[in-house]
């Protein structure tokens, strides 16, 4: 009696909803017939769609579709939030395990349930109706855009009356005043955005937060976790990728021990068929299928010619048949019927405590294994235990359920998305070579970018501004995520990916605009590498083999090396001692070769220093490599010299491209050198040319050296009378017919700035040099300037009432007065 009033109270208690409760929001958009879900995958992805949960037999992605009711205020409460400093803190105070009831009227915060970021109306719009917003996930819910007003869709309810389970309801954003709407495309995928269209969504219940509280620890659908043997430390798990080939089914599942039981690729998500209240207590008559996380296949029992076997099967093959399990309390026959309840259940299975057998339900065979004998590469045979489906099986045939870290879990997704975009490029190479069908796929990188994006802030480094426990907490995260990723091949997936993209950028006639892209995505690749293995040692040992130390160096000689190379050698050579002594002196050439191809790049220095000390011992073989190449090169890098002290100055006069404006874009000036005079052995110092505002002229700012002079950068650009400077390098354009030792007294030099082309030349007392610089950075705004040692003096010529030209300018170039304010005066 007591037990039924205890269930007719919890039953009370759900049906109202509450904050911290998880729903999913369905809906029929517009010329469908399909009932669809709001769904979003937030990473590598930040736009929301919709996932078909028409047919729960289909296995849907409900996991993705579940959104957790952080907090419900007030209209009026909220507008106060929002002009306080801290939304997030308000939030913390407010929500959390208050379980506030939703009214209607209300404002509501939502929070992806697998992402933990926030669902949000964007200020972007890329569908055909301009006037809507995009619909995505934000990583905070700072402002209005992460809040939705709530109202009845049917005149049975009411403003102000309390929000029930598979209500019918309105959301309308705080940020935009449009309402969340569903739409479907030609190719009949679902989207959403923020738009003047009235959509009618219904709240589908999932969860309980009060239910999860109040019951602690028992196995919930959706939950990702192991699958302990018995109670020993050995779990179910799929074969490295390196130990597929030994088996004659890639699909095969073995029982492992040790480091296995740490790994991603022993993960599962235990899934529940219904949609609604699909985060419901998992019980014994439950109906489930199991999905590895990394590998996105699922748990099924399949016939062949050799009879049943378990193995995992891909979604579009798996029917409810041979993917529908049962967890039983022991393997004897039991006389109630399978029949799932509607309703959030009963919680019967414990994380840890409770001993299960696993019951296909179409076959009625349990799961159990077999001792196999396999020949491993590097090891010989061994004896594992292949996991099989047995009619009674052996009496140890039970299992302990073990949740999954909140941390395992993320990177196990992160895996298993990087393996299905990045993935497909290392197949590709297998294929005959289409370059049609080569340039169709890399239209289509924008999704890789995405991707790339946020794996290079999934793996940064924690800042130094963090105090010393926090700092140590997030590199042990970062460590893990590492390792996680290293068993799973993916270092060997993103060199792969890196060889498709530079093979297909040598060989294919790509579309315009595509060659840009690849040059993104191979330097992001190269990044997301070099972020892979930092500070691993582990993970850098996989370079410690002469094969791919030689192919990182090639990479290094190639002309689409990127600063990322220089990244992952850097890693490598510091975090792996052992690639040291595989240095040889063709490589020690290929890396100086660099300092003539790229100048003084301080990440070409770093990686020399770390060819020369390891962990503070030093490396004799290398240092006298590295001297012996070095010092024939007296102009390289190791010789230095006093040089004069120089000043940079400029007028607050700025010209420039930006989108949507009209500025004129050629300009014109000129410099007069009144003093020139030598006080040391060094050659006076004069240049004059252009900068643009991201040129920094401070001895101890630039390009990893002291930029002093114009050009000693990539943000300027000067001419000294015989040279044009640029990045530090000095290109000679002097008349051969004409002797000139550098500027003197008298002379004007002309500059001339086309901003359409884009082109910059000079002039020496009217007449052109025989050089120009095109095709160089547009971005920052470009204003004259010059730079000069002592004893040196000129002036700016400016046209009008600033300085009349000595010589004509070109037809259709402007004084670059011109280009002043009104009003403005010059300084």
């Amino acid at each position: 009696m007591a037990d039924e009033q205890m269930m007719g109270a919890e039953a009370n208690d759900i049906q109202f909803l509450r904050t911290e409760d998880h729903i999913c929001l369905s809906c029929v958009p517009v010329s469908s017939v399909k009932r669809m879900a709001l769904s979003g995958e937030a990473f590598g992805n930040r736009m929301c769609y919709l996932e078909d949960i028409s047919n729960e037999a289909c296995c849907p992605d409900v996991a993705s579709c579940v959104f957790a009711l952080e907090q419900a205020v007030s209209v009026r409460a909220l507008q106060e939030m929002v002009n306080t400093t801290s939304t997030e803190q308000s939030s913390a105070n407010q929500g959390g395990q208050t379980f506030r009831t939703l009214l209607y009227g209300h404002a509501v915060l939502l929070r992806h349930y697998r992402s933990q970021m926030y669902l949000s109306c964007l200020s972007t719009s890329t569908s055909n109706d301009k006037l809507a917003f995009d619909v995505g996930l934000k990583e905070d819910a700072q402002g209005e855009s992460c809040w939705w007003t709530i109202h009845p869709a049917s005149k049975q309810r009411s403003e102000g009356e309390k929000v029930r389970f598979n209500d019918d309801v309105i959301l309308v954003s705080v940020f935009s005043e449009r309402y969340l709407h569903a739409y479907t495309t030609t190719n009949d995928r679902g989207r959403v955005n923020a738009s003047f269209r009235q959509q009618v969504w219904s709240l589908v219940p999932i969860s309980s937060g009060v239910a999860r509280v109040k019951n602690p620890g028992f196995v919930l659908g959706g939950d990702v976790l192991r699958l302990m043997h018995g109670n020993m430390d050995h779990c179910i798990t799929a074969l490295p990728p390196s130990e597929l080939q030994v088996v004659d089914d890639s699909g095969s599942l073995f029982i492992k021990s040790g480091a296995a039981c740490q790994q991603a690729r022993s993960l599962w998500r235990i899934e529940c068929f219904k949609v609604k209240w699909y985060s419901g207590f998992v019980g014994w008559s439950s109906l489930i299928r199991l999905r590895h996380i990394t590998s996105g296949l699922y748990l099924a029992v399949i016939s062949d010619e050799n009879g049943p076997k378990v193995t995992r099967i891909p979604k579009k093959n798996a029917s409810p048949m041979a993917i529908t399990f049962e967890m039983k309390m022991s393997k004897e026959k039991q006389a109630e019927e399978n029949q799932e309840e509607d309703n959030l259940g009963v919680p019967t299975i414990k994380y840890g405590e409770t001993i299960v057998f696993i019951r296909h339900v179409d076959s009625d065979l349990w799961i159990s294994y077999e001792t196999l004998e396999l020949t491993i590469k590097g090891i010989g045979k061994v004896e594992e235990k292949r996991i099989i489906p047995v009619i009674e099986g052996h009496m140890d045939d039970c299992f302990r359920l073990v949740r999954a870290q909140e941390q395992e879990q993320k990177t196990a997704l992160v895996i298993r998305i990087c393996n299905a975009i990045l993935g497909r490029f290392n197949r590709t190479d297998s294929i005959p070579f289409d370059s049609e069908a080569i340039n169709q796929l890399l239209s289509k990188s924008d999704v890789i970018q995405a991707l790339l994006h946020d794996l290079i802030g999934f793996f940064s480094q924690p800042s130094l501004s963090l105090d010393h426990e926090e700092r140590q907490l997030r590199l042990k995260i970062l460590r893990n995520r590492q390792d996680l990723f290293q068993e799973e091949g993916m270092i060997r997936i993103l060199i792969a990916a890196i060889n498709f993209f530079s093979e297909r950028r040598d060989k294919s006639t790509l579309f315009e605009g595509v060659e840009e892209k690849i040059e993104d995505i191979t330097n992001k690749l190269y990044v997301v590498l070099a972020a892979l293995i930092k500070g691993n040692r582990t993970n850098c040992s996989n370079f410690a083999q002469s094969a791919r130390l030689n192919w990182l160096v090639n990479r290094l000689q190639s002309q689409q090396a990127s600063s990322g190379v220089l990244e992952v050698l850097h890693s490598v050579l510091v975090d792996s001692p052992e690639v040291l002594n595989m240095i040889t002196e063709s490589h020690i050439l290929a890396i100086i070769g660099l300092l003539d191809r790229n100048g003084r790049d301080p990440k070409v220095l770093d990686v020399l220093c770390s060819l020369c000390v390891n962990n503070g011992v030093a490396v004799r073989a290398n240092q006298n490599l590295i001297c012996e190449n070095l010092l024939q090169r007296q102009d390289l890098l190791l010789n230095t010299a006093l040089v004069d002290h120089v000043t940079c100055m400029r007028p607050n006069i700025v010209v420039g491209v930006e989108d949507g404006e009209s500025m004129y874009k050629k300009w014109y000036f000129e410099v007069i050198i009144d003093h020139i005079e030598q006080v040391t052995h060094v050659q006076p110092h004069i240049r004059i040319g252009w900068a643009t505002t991201h040129f920094q002229p401070s001895p101890g700012h630039g390009d990893g050296f002291s930029s002093n002079g114009i050009g000693d950068n990539t943000y300027s650009y000067g001419f000294d009378g015989q040279n044009i400077w640029f990045a530090g390098r000095a290109y000679n354009v002097s008349n051969n017919d004409i002797k000139q030792n550098g500027l003197k007294k008298n002379d004007v030099i002309g500059c001339l700035l086309d901003l359409d082309i884009p082109e910059m030349w000079f002039s020496l007392n009217g007449l052109p040099v025989k050089g120009l610089i095109r095709e160089f950075n547009l971005n920052g705004m470009f204003y004259p300037v010059i730079s000069l040692s002592s004893r040196v003096s000129c002036r700016f010529i400016f046209g009008g009432e600033h300085g009349r030209f000595t010589h004509r300018p070109p037809e259709g170039v402007a004084p670059i007065y011109e280009a002043m304010l009104i009003k403005q005066r010059l300084c």
